[in-house]
């Protein structure tokens, strides 16, 4: 809470559930800052998207899972009736590692700040962060910063190539 910006409780509800696998069902969560700028929230039920494979179907799920959330986000920034918010996605991920064909899972935070969100919401986005990971019971999970809708398609094939870890 560096920032003054507090952390809901039902964010780390949310994420409890997703990382210690008692849900099981999600594979992509949400958390923005809320319309006052004094919290951090779970984002709205469209931005948590689910797991429902694992294993090589888990695979094609996570190709079409990144679909969802590209589409997500070109639906906002298309709009100008709708703010483009920062967001924290937590996202699972499976994949088959290129270097030995091992199938293989991992977590990964992405930090999305697009370069159209208004500056009161990109700075107070930027001194959130921390506040947001500390709150996580047992986050150490991968973070990584971005900017650009193309770089979302970059994750994957990063992870296969081992470049992300």
């Amino acid at each position: 809470m560096s920032s003054g910006v507090a952390v809901d409780p039902a964010c780390n509800e949310m994420w409890e559930d997703f990382h210690l696998g008692k849900v099981n069902k999600r594979r992509v969560i949400t958390f923005r800052i809320n319309d006052e700028f004094n919290s951090i929230i779970p984002d709205t039920d469209k931005w948590q998207l689910p797991l429902t494979k694992s294993g090589e179907d888990g695979i094609e799920e996570t190709k079409e899972i990144i679909q969802q959330v590209k589409q997500l986000i070109a639906d906002e920034l298309g709009d100008d009736n709708v703010p483009n918010l920062p967001r924290w996605f937590i996202m699972y991920f499976d994949y088959k590692m290129e270097s030995d064909g091992r199938l293989t899972g991992k977590e990964l935070m992405v930090k999305w700040c697009p370069e159209q969100s208004k500056v009161k919401s990109k700075m107070t986005f930027a001194s959130s962060a921390k506040g947001l990971n500390d709150s996580l019971n047992g986050f150490n999970s991968l973070v990584v910063q971005i900017d650009e809708l193309e770089g979302i398609d970059d994750l994957l094939p990063k992870f296969q190539k081992g470049l992300l870890k």
